[in-house]
């Protein structure tokens, strides 16, 4: 059975610009759902958005992204199964300079909402001050937490459960999403791909350690590429072997001979293209669970 679709606005709108009057773009290829991917848009604040504020632009070489952040919003992306697995918060990476939300937005809801699941993109603040973007991402992240999870039915998206998913400095983010706000909210699962900047001298961060308190029936995914920074691979495999450690079902995926940052692309193959089938894996195997 389909759940009937609201009336979806544009997500982005791809130009042919360039990068100087005589150097054209030659933009990485999209998959035709993607390029025409639709979603409802919500400020942090609840109101509805007509227009995408934060266009999204070609980049030489790499996936289009958006290269800053006017208005943080809520890209809504809900799925046509009935009922609804529940709902996802998805945080695209980018170094906090820059938002890949195509290989890390668009084509990873599209998955979710394949396997019964709504998604809500962040928008989240980006700059070159990690001093002070960082704590207003973070900033972002709670206020887009609070929304979803308390209003979330007003805007159409299940409460059967409710997890977090994060690519990069998003996987960072969702770390410190959850080190804040994991004692009070249940999630179902947390969901890490290639995160960066967990790592410390002697271990992890304490900003993204799980807290105390965190269910118990929360779920970890963390998977990354082996040719990835090497304290990258250590902290993921760190953050994943806590999760075990404190009694969670807990899952620590490495890709061999894979870097960084290939998110969902046309054209993958090998252990590359084989990553979602991994995490559609994972949340099959979660089935509902209850998001209070």
């Amino acid at each position: 059975m389909k759940r009937n679709s609201a009336r979806f606005l544009p997500v982005v709108a791809l130009t042919g610009l360039a990068l100087t009057p005589l150097t054209p773009l030659t933009p990485m290829p999209l998959s035709a759902d993607v390029t025409t991917a639709k979603a409802a848009r919500i400020d942090l604040g609840g109101k509805p958005l007509l227009t995408a504020p934060n266009p999204t632009l070609p980049r030489e070489g790499k996936p289009p992204a958006i290269l800053n952040v006017s208005l943080p919003n809520l890209q809504l992306h809900r799925t046509s199964m009935t009922p609804a697995k529940g709902t996802i918060l998805l945080l695209p990476g980018g170094g906090y300079r820059t938002l890949a939300v195509v290989h890390e937005g668009l084509s990873v809801a599209e998955l979710l909402n394949r396997s019964g699941f709504d998604v809500a993109i962040l928008e989240y603040s980006v700059g070159k001050e990690d001093a002070t973007i960082r704590p207003q991402a973070l900033s972002d992240a709670l206020r887009a937490l609070d929304l979803i999870h308390l209003h979330g039915k007003e805007f159409g998206l299940s409460e059967a459960s409710f997890g977090v998913m994060g690519f990069s400095a998003g996987g960072h983010l969702a770390t410190r999403l959850i080190h804040e706000k994991g004692g009070d909210v249940r999630f179902s699962d947390i969901i890490l791909i290639y995160p960066a900047y967990l790592d410390a001298s002697n271990g992890l961060k304490p900003e993204v350690i799980l807290p105390k308190g965190i269910s118990p029936s929360t779920r970890v995914f963390v998977l990354i590429g082996e040719k990835d920074l090497p304290e990258r691979v250590a902290s993921s495999r760190s953050y994943a072997d806590s999760a075990k450690a404190v009694g969670l079902d807990s899952e620590f995926h490495l890709l061999p001979g894979t870097p960084h940052a290939f998110g969902i692309q046309p054209g993958q193959q090998g252990v590359v293209g084989n990553w979602p089938t991994l995490l559609e894996s994972f949340l099959k195997k979660g089935g509902n669970q209850s998001g209070s």
